[in-house]
């Protein structure tokens, strides 16, 4: 059967195509592509889950806001056992973002700055340029073709509602496209995208991507300390400005420097003659409880509720040591401050925790980061053709009389929560946790197509235009970009 499967044909080829990528591997094991796990590795891991989170959020927000408030906040709604510290994490899609620019400062920074220390100035710029020219092509090729099909199925009443021609839609679209989701100007502001209001985030990734550049190439001929400490004083003087996307790409370049110190160190003892220094246990245990206890208190921060941080229980002490300008900004403002911190706490101490660590190397939290950028944009379309008519609605009885102003017809139970109801917090816990084992699956399977059929070749064609722009000195070479920003 699995010979036969193996052999390219046209229908097999469809199918193949169609098929979630862990299930197609399995069918035709000899078109199986490998994946090797790399020093950083971890992070797309942690991306992946961040963003498997968000998607979480997003469903949760849309669909069962009532679980979404901190536990015990309002005495007369009862709450759930989701909505308690720690577990609430699974649906606080809010600090994924920050975690997610963390890492692409991260990323971004590791090649050149490792060429830095290699003394290889050259290999540095040409990283730069290469990163720098395709970083439009990385962020937005994706996001415009997502949105167009958004657009397609706007139009023809799939999803939403259609314009009055194709022609106004295309020019609304259009302007969506050129003013909201490609537009960089704004640094930090929430554009409110049409068609996809989660891409919100991805003008401010470009901006601070090209900012980001410019930082290391403006250190990249200093000395190491002057640029480390140059590099912190920036990340602080972001805090000092409440430019929170700053502060995480530099914070993600501060760490990748930090980790290409450790692992040099770690390589240099190894290959000394004499031995290495010895680390006491009670020294690795300190260590290791300190970078639990970053981890343990940037997940509690990560459960920040959205409304009546200044009520819940822990929360609120953070809350009122929000330092200015943050603590006046606007409403969301002091989350965004922490969230930032814990941000940069928890991608350090991630990758010093060893069990932590193989988790995000593991072959669940891999796959999900290869495909993390095809959730974040295929989640909200995917959700808004299928959350309504799975889920449904509970039973609502008419209100009023027949025949009188204001009378509405009764509303018949369907769907999941017309099934289980949604009266308790304990049917709607459960009710939760149904919908997402139907519309998950339809999520991932939609994401695992559009990585490998728009996501990838979208990358491929970025990396083609570069070379056929370069100069005929310029001698093209592969350089290794991570899809991890």
């Amino acid at each position: 059967m699995l010979r036969s499967l193996s052999r390219p044909t046209w229908g097999s080829n469809l199918v193949r195509t169609l098929l979630p990528s862990f299930v197609a591997d399995v069918l035709w094991p000899d078109h199986k592509p490998t994946y090797k796990i790399h020093p950083t590795s971890y992070l797309d891991g942690l991306r992946g889950i961040a963003s498997v989170i968000v998607f979480f959020c997003h469903y949760t927000e849309d669909n069962f806001n009532a679980l979404v408030p901190s536990y015990g906040i309002d005495p007369e709604k009862p709450s759930g056992w989701i909505q308690l510290p720690y577990i609430r994490i699974i649906f606080s899609g809010r600090p994924m973002v920050h975690i997610f620019f963390v890492i692409s400062g991260f990323v971004l920074s590791y090649k050149p700055i490792k060429s830095i220390h290699a003394h290889q100035l050259d290999k540095c710029y040409t990283t730069l340029a290469s990163s720098t020219f395709r970083r439009a092509f990385r962020l937005f090729g994706p996001c415009i073709a997502s949105t167009f099909m958004i657009m397609c199925m706007n139009q023809t009443g799939i999803l939403w509602y259609p314009m009055a021609s194709w022609s106004e839609q295309l020019w609304n679209w259009k302007n969506v496209v050129f003013h909201q989701i490609t537009w960089p100007w704004e640094w930090d502001k929430d554009l409110l995208p049409g068609y996809d209001i989660h891409l919100w985030t991805i003008p401010i990734e470009f901006a601070h991507s090209m900012l980001l550049f410019m930082v290391i190439l403006m250190f990249s001929r200093s000395k190491l300390r002057i640029r480390q400490a140059s590099t912190f004083g920036l990340m602080i003087y972001c805090l000092t400005c409440g430019k929170w996307a700053g502060f995480e790409f530099l914070a993600g370049m501060f760490l990748a420097e930090i980790h290409i110190l450790q692992a040099a160190a770690q390589s240099k003892a190894w290959e000394s003659s004499d031995s290495a220094p010895h680390i006491s246990s009670r020294l690795k245990l300190l260590k290791l409880l300190l970078h639990l206890s970053l981890i343990a208190i940037g997940l509690f921060i990560g459960g920040w509720p959205n409304h009546d941080a200044d009520k819940t229980p822990g929360i609120r002490w953070f809350f009122a040591q929000t330092p200015m300008p943050w603590a006046k900004m606007d409403v969301l403002a002091p989350q965004k401050f922490w969230f930032g911190l814990s941000a940069a706490f928890i991608v350090w101490s991630v990758g010093e925790v060893d069990f932590i660590k193989r988790f995000f190397e593991g072959p669940l939290a891999q796959y999900c980061g290869r495909i993390s950028y095809a959730i974040y944009i295929c989640h909200g379309p995917m959700l808004g053709l299928y959350q309504r008519r799975v889920l449904g609605t509970e039973f609502i009885p008419a209100e009023g009389e027949p025949g009188t102003e204001g009378y509405k017809t009764a509303v018949a139970a369907a769907g999941i929560k017309g099934l289980i109801g949604v009266a308790t917090t304990t049917q709607k816990t459960m009710g939760w946790f149904l919908g997402l084992c139907i519309l998950g699956p339809i999520v991932v399977w939609a994401a695992d197509v559009f990585w490998r059929h728009v996501d990838n070749p979208v990358v491929s064609i970025g990396k083609k235009i570069e070379n056929a722009c370069l100069d005929d000195f310029e001698t093209p070479r592969s350089q290794g970009y991570s899809p991890a920003a």
